[in-house]
């Protein structure tokens, strides 16, 4: 088995990606919330190189609280990156660690502004664990890689969408990214930074995983409570005890030697995204970020448990795509 090699596999947020490539896609994910909440947004910028060499970039605009998207296309050659730190262009906007500038005019949309990011808390990178893929980076032939820059964070700054400018200064934010070849078949994925107590956040991912001519179902999650990052995930030895799909709920539970977290998420509006396969932004996905999910986290000894948190997240992000039938559930 051969590993992944180069720098930037300690350095997930930064492009992992050539000029020329195929069968490969990769995209960062921005959720930003105003002060108010009452204007969420997704922007995901991108690229995609399929297996017969067509190629694109692109930047996805998702509007949460109308459940509406926009997809905008350009050329891979308006595609620009940093090798040594987290810096993309794409045309006329850019996209770092330190926030975003939009300059879009095309399909009948003008959204033009800034925004940055203040107080980032990204997943830990470790030398044997660089980030939320644990030392499953070091694998070349994973589907998917998944990547999280910012749990929680604020912001600052402003955006013009079609005339109608919107102040997000004093709101939060999320961060994420996604690289590889395709999304799983089927999978869940949950996350929130928006809870009764601030500066707490998490992420949650159950998904098929192929391996070596088979599969399994994996997972990872990470709960920011506290100033520290808990990892519940396949290669940390936790467990799934409980997996619950309906047709309105997802409930997962989450256990290791020590804590318990427990979530339940319920569906909301949500919106039609371009997903990758085999590079190519062909797929679909439904996804909400107005969604709620409850949260309970949960200290184990021998003779007792403490309730560490128990609370609601609000403004969150629910996906639950593909083959979902096929997860087994687990109570």
């Amino acid at each position: 088995m051969q590993f992944r090699r180069g720098k930037r596999i300690w350095k997930p947020e930064i492009y992992q990606g050539k000029s020329d490539m195929r069968r490969y896609f990769e995209g960062w994910y921005f959720k930003i919330v105003d002060k108010s909440e009452k204007n969420i947004y997704a922007i995901i910028p991108g690229v995609s190189f399929d297996n017969e060499g067509n190629t694109h970039a692109f930047i996805m605009f998702f509007n949460g609280i109308k459940a509406s998207m926009n997809y905008f296309n350009f050329d891979i050659t308006d595609f620009h990156y940093s090798k040594k730190r987290f810096q993309i262009k794409i045309g006329k906007n850019s996209f770092h660690q330190n926030g975003f500038n939009l300059d879009i005019n095309s399909n009948n949309q003008k959204i033009k502004g800034k925004i940055n990011v203040k107080n980032l808390k990204p997943w830990p990178v470790k030398t044997l664990s660089p980030g939320a893929m644990g030392w499953y980076a070091f694998v070349p032939f994973m589907e998917c890689y998944h990547a999280v820059i910012g749990f929680d964070h604020h912001l600052d700054g402003k955006i013009n969408i079609n005339g109608n400018e919107i102040d997000f200064t004093g709101g939060r934010g999320y961060i994420e990214k996604d690289y590889g070849k395709s999304f799983p078949s089927y999978y869940i994925w949950m996350q929130s930074n928006h809870f009764e107590t601030e500066e707490i956040s998490v992420m949650a991912s159950v998904a098929k995983i192929p391996w070596l001519g088979s599969s399994f179902d994996g997972f990872v999650v990470g709960f920011l409570f506290n100033g520290e990052v808990y990892r519940f995930a396949t290669y940390t030895g936790a467990k799934i005890i409980k997996l619950q799909l309906s047709n309105n709920l997802v409930s997962v539970h989450f256990q290791d030697k020590k804590y318990r977290l427990e979530l339940e998420a319920a569906k909301s509006a949500s919106v039609d995204l371009h997903s990758p396969i085999e590079g190519s932004m062909t797929g679909r996905i439904i996804e909400s970020i107005t969604a709620k999910i409850h949260a309970k986290f949960v200290k184990i000894s021998k003779n007792k448990e403490e309730i560490l948190f128990d609370g609601n997240g609000r403004n969150a992000g629910l996906d639950i795509g593909g083959k979902i039938e096929e997860l087994k559930e687990v109570s």
